[in-house]
């Protein structure tokens, strides 16, 4: 796969003082996060937890890029259910692996890297917030019982994440909210759906039967992943196109 983008994609090396801001608030909430996350963590099932927090940063090897500003990776996946089985602190292991993953392959600014440290964070309490308050719990079998919540935490997980990503491309490119999110983001919500339901089944058979059961689930997570990654290069293709015949367009009435 081609060297990706980072999240935060071509985001200036000397960010705003509004975009530091942003940054710098998201690092401090993700800290705080973690703080609370590694109070409330135990040692129980201390194996399973580790797996997918190795999950999580393998799978971030793999992210797919989407246009020159976002990417996406099935990490998700690994996450929620990390954060549906262990709450709280499932998410606050797997983030900073997910950050250093992402830095280790791009070799990206250093703030780039806090700044997805602390979206990664709140997006997946986010997760564990929403998935609770709906009612799920991995305790039961029935798949049925948990699609509404995963899924609607999946959503929302997205949804804070993309914001958060969205927000500081408009701040360093000075582009609306709307636009940047329509064009980057939109598509993904099937996808992030579907995201959240693979979640379901990964958390059902890590919970019923055990660790090694993850194994079972690396072949539609990578189907997934090279969906998206297909998907992807097909948009990035039409946006090239519709900027060619733009700038031709711009030239002849120039000319």
């Amino acid at each position: 796969m081609r060297e990706r983008q980072e999240r935060t994609g071509t985001m200036s090396g000397n960010p705003s003082l509004s975009l530091r801001i942003l940054i710098g608030a998201s690092a401090l909430a993700g800290i705080a996060l973690t703080i609370v996350g590694l109070l409330q963590a135990d040692t129980d099932n201390a194996i399973m937890l580790a797996a997918l927090v190795a999950a999580v940063g393998a799978a971030e090897f793999f992210t797919v890029e989407l246009f020159v500003d976002s990417h996406v990776s099935v990490s998700g996946a690994a996450v929620m259910a990390a954060g549906a089985i262990f709450g709280l602190p499932g998410v606050v292991f797997c983030a900073p692996v997910f950050a250093l993953a992402g830095h280790a392959r791009t070799r990206p600014a250093p703030f780039k890297t806090v700044f997805n440290y602390g979206a990664f964070t709140i997006a997946g309490a986010v997760y564990v917030l929403v998935f609770r308050q709906l009612g799920g719990h991995v305790g039961t079998t029935d798949y049925q019982a948990l699609a509404v919540p995963a899924v609607a935490a999946a959503l929302a997980n997205m949804a804070v994440s993309s914001g958060l990503v969205t927000a500081a491309i408009c701040l360093d490119s000075q582009k609306s909210f709307r636009s940047v999110w329509s064009a980057d983001f939109l598509w993904l919500v099937p996808q992030y759906a579907v995201m959240g339901a693979v979640a379901i089944g990964v958390m059902l058979a890590l919970v019923h039967f055990g660790t090694w059961s993850l194994a079972v689930f690396a072949l539609p997570l990578g189907s997934l992943s090279e969906a998206l990654h297909t998907r992807a290069e097909a948009m990035n293709m039409r946006r090239r196109a519709l900027e060619t015949i733009q700038s031709v367009q711009t030239h002849r009435r120039t000319a």
